[in-house]
């Protein structure tokens, strides 16, 4: 990798690869992730060792397999992220001592650099799909919850006041009632971080067909992810549960933000004054 191209994410790249890994790999991936600032200071051979497994080989074709030339690239990107210039460490230390402006200081630091990653990650033509799937929906049901369902609450919002006929509850029955007879025309967006969210995955697995499942979902294979016609595939680290939740989400409504603008900005100017006419109808409501 020359100085022009740009630096490879390593922990973003083994994760988005990991569950299609032949086993040696996967064991060699799995101890980079628990022992990343050893590995930096390990020889291939040390590595080899470490790990238990008996070819050198085996490694470099690990490194290879990630987009690396050598061993000696590999070690330079992950020293970088462990650095704190990319995407590892970048809020696992927040701990009970940190004070207000350094607690501010991380998690603002989290957020830009998650939104970030995940700015190279989506994949356009999922979106792309995503919007016209939208477009072509008689129904709209958004499925999730808890945290997943104030993202949920939102897409079914926005897109109402888009025109689109939308349905969302937090009530799994009611869900089941209301999708017991699905019909062509409708779409589920389906908002599941694991993508193994009993209370989504049930109604989109029994709906489909004829309806259509837009998985919101993280990037590892998932039953969501399996079944879903478009998937919409996030990232994020597992280091900090409640910091992670709150990044997860931000992630989720910036897609949710994305596929909104999208859809209304292909509705053309009459758009502004829809949007205009329900604002003017809910004035009154204000001090």
């Amino acid at each position: 990798m020359s100085q022009n191209q740009p630096q490879i994410p390593v922990f973003y790249t083994i994760r988005s690869q990991i569950d299609h890994m032949p086993r040696i790999q996967k064991k060699i991936a799995q101890y980079v992730f628990e022992h990343p600032t050893e590995v930096i200071n390990m020889s291939l051979r040390e590595l080899a060792q470490a790990i238990g497994v008996k070819s050198d080989s085996a490694i470099v074709r690990f490194f290879k397999s990630l987009g690396f030339a050598g061993y000696y690239e590999f070690k330079v990107s992950l020293a970088t992220e462990i650095a704190g210039k990319s995407f590892h460490r970048m809020y696992e230390d927040i701990s009970m001592e940190d004070d207000f402006r350094t607690v501010k200081q991380k998690l603002f630091q989290a957020t830009m650099r998650v939104l970030d990653e995940n700015l190279s990650a989506l994949d356009e033509e999922q979106l792309e799909q995503a919007v016209t799937l939208i477009e072509q929906s008689n129904r709209l049901f958004f499925l999730g919850f808890g945290t997943a369902g104030t993202v949920a609450y939102d897409g079914y919002f926005k897109f109402s006041e888009l025109g689109f006929t939308c349905h969302y509850s937090s009530d799994p029955h009611f869900n089941a009632s209301i999708l017991s007879e699905p019909r062509i025309g409708d779409v589920l967006f389906c908002i599941s971080y694991t993508g193994e969210t009993r209370d989504v995955l049930v109604p989109a697995e029994r709906a489909k067909p004829p309806a259509k499942i837009i998985a919101l979902t993280r990037a590892e294979d998932s039953p969501l992810k399996t079944i879903a016609d478009v998937c919409i595939a996030t990232v994020a680290e597992k280091k900090n549960y409640s910091v992670d939740v709150m990044l997860t989400r931000l992630v989720q409504m910036s897609v949710i933000n994305t596929l909104y603008l999208m859809v209304g900005l292909r509705q053309g100017p009459q758009i502004l004054d829809k949007l205009s006419n329900m604002y003017r109808s809910v004035s009154y409501l204000r001090v």
